[in-house]
């Protein structure tokens, strides 16, 4: 069991947060994917009943990244003292099969896909990519018949069996740890291919495919595709109780006021406006300054993404949002801003249910702004829901003064931080912030809640108190 040892101190009455990056024992970031944690402080460590849990946010599992925190409404309740704390992460256990990887991940360059094919099965038309362009003539590649090979990292988050499943136009394999598990036909309705015990970590998938000379000479009349799902189908590995961090707590009384800046230039909303590819769509704003990153601290909400009925995949390099975010000074600003107690809206939209996770926007790039903002929500799922969203019952939400309901047509669902607005008894968040530094990160799952061609003030006037009241 690997223990890391660290003592915190805490002020009553004063939001906590601290993040932590865990290494391996060789110095490399230690992967988190597939861990639950949970955490509390105690007066003594044989002491029954916690005197507080914790937060533990996963802001980035694969290096390794939490956040501990613990909200103004819990420390106001802790005594000054001293006391231990830690933090336990447990190896969780998927709810049947577990999907680890696709071939929808195959993004090495060279890759193509999009293509589908009426010859194809349903499994190759999701999943099926290329090595070859996909359109115009096969002669266009130097070399359209020949093997084609690629390989990835996979990291597999659990020691136990793996099923893959396979399927190619006209001959593909895949190989993992020297075992080659050779692709079904390409309109096979059974496309297991075979199973592989593995140990958690990373292993490499090495893929190949190859077209066959039919004597036709454009893509579409002789296609080429290779089709590849990893799922993990079991093994005894859950529950284990393998990393532990601990130590102690100096709990001080909170007798200097918190630095929060609550003080801006201009009492109201700043909009970057996201352009992209796709943004054409999106009404003007106004009622609003249309402002710059360096414009940022002049504001107590800043909106980023997108606005108004408008899509956007956030691909980098054509995304005023992401590349906003990859820019290391923009996103250092950006920190910066929240810390003191600004507010970032993040403003999202859902992928209209694609399977690929990529139509009106785009899954992946979703979840990796967020990782670059530090956070610990993620998404999945999105979901074509109509209607009002519920505010939720959070105390901080509440007291800020959002309104009752939220209007969504179509919307991303999240995990991690606070719901501010659900459906379905609360099970599903639609929006939802976190608490960084002093700050606050919101985030929204859908362009259609306001009509345009102005945010709300009512939006302004609660994302400001939520500051103050979380």
């Amino acid at each position: 069991m690997a223990v890391y040892v660290n003592n915190i101190t805490l002020n009553t009455g004063e939001y906590f947060s601290r993040d932590f990056y865990l290494d391996n024992i060789n110095g490399t970031p230690l992967n988190l994917s597939g861990y639950t944690a949970a955490s509390q402080m105690r007066k003594h460590p044989e002491s029954v009943n916690a005197t507080a849990d914790f937060n533990v946010g996963f802001i980035d599992r694969a290096n390794g990244r939490i956040r501990v925190s613990l909200a103004t409404t819990t420390t106001r309740l802790v005594k000054p003292g001293r006391y231990v704390w830690d933090v336990m992460f447990t190896e969780s256990n998927p709810s049947g099969n577990s999907a680890v990887w696709t071939t929808l991940e195959a993004n090495n360059y060279g890759s193509y896909r999009g293509y589908t094919n009426i010859s194809w099965s349903t499994f190759m038309n999701t999943y099926a990519y290329s090595r070859v362009p996909q359109s115009g003539n096969l002669s266009d590649d130097s070399d359209p018949y020949g093997v084609k090979q690629d390989s990835y990292q996979v990291f597999f988050p659990y020691d136990g069996v793996y099923q893959i499943d396979a399927a190619a136009d006209n001959v593909g394999s895949v190989t993992i740890n020297g075992t080659t598990f050779n692709a079904a036909a390409l309109n096979a309705t059974n496309v297991g291919v075979g199973t592989i015990s593995l140990n958690r970590g990373d292993h490499t998938v090495a893929l190949s495919q190859q077209n066959t000379n039919n004597g036709l000479g454009s893509f579409d009349a002789n296609p080429v595709g290779l089709a590849v799902s990893i799922t993990y189908v079991g093994g005894t590995g859950y529950g284990k109780k393998s990393i532990v961090i601990e130590g102690n707590v100096l709990a001080t009384p909170d007798i200097t006021p918190t630095c929060v800046k609550t003080d801006y230039t201009y009492d109201r909303l700043g909009v970057i406006i996201e352009t992209s590819s796709l943004a054409g769509s999106s009404p003007a704003v106004s009622g609003h300054d249309n402002i710059g990153i360096d414009d940022i601290t002049d504001y107590g909400v800043v909106h980023m993404g997108v606005n108004f009925n408008q899509c956007s995949t956030f691909d980098a390099g054509s995304s005023t949002t992401r590349d906003l975010l990859e820019d290391a000074s923009s996103l250092s600003k950006i920190n910066s801003y929240i810390q003191a107690g600004g507010v970032i809206w993040l403003n999202t939209e859902w992928w209209n249910g694609a399977a690929t996770g990529r139509s009106c926007s785009d899954r992946d790039n979703i979840n990796a702004m967020l990782t670059l903002l530090g956070t610990e929500i993620r998404t999945t799922v999105d979901q074509a829901f109509v209607g009002n969203a519920d505010r939720s019952s959070e105390v901080s939400v509440i007291n800020s003064g959002f309104p009752l309901t939220e209007n969504h047509n179509a919307s991303v669902i999240f995990t991690g931080g606070t719901p501010v607005y659900t459906i379905e008894s609360g099970n599903k968040v639609l929006s939802t912030y976190e608490k960084i530094g002093q700050g606050i990160l919101f985030v929204q799952g859908d362009s259609n809640i306001f009509p345009g061609p102005s945010y709300p003030e009512t939006y302004y006037n609660a994302l400001r108190s939520l500051v103050l009241n979380s």
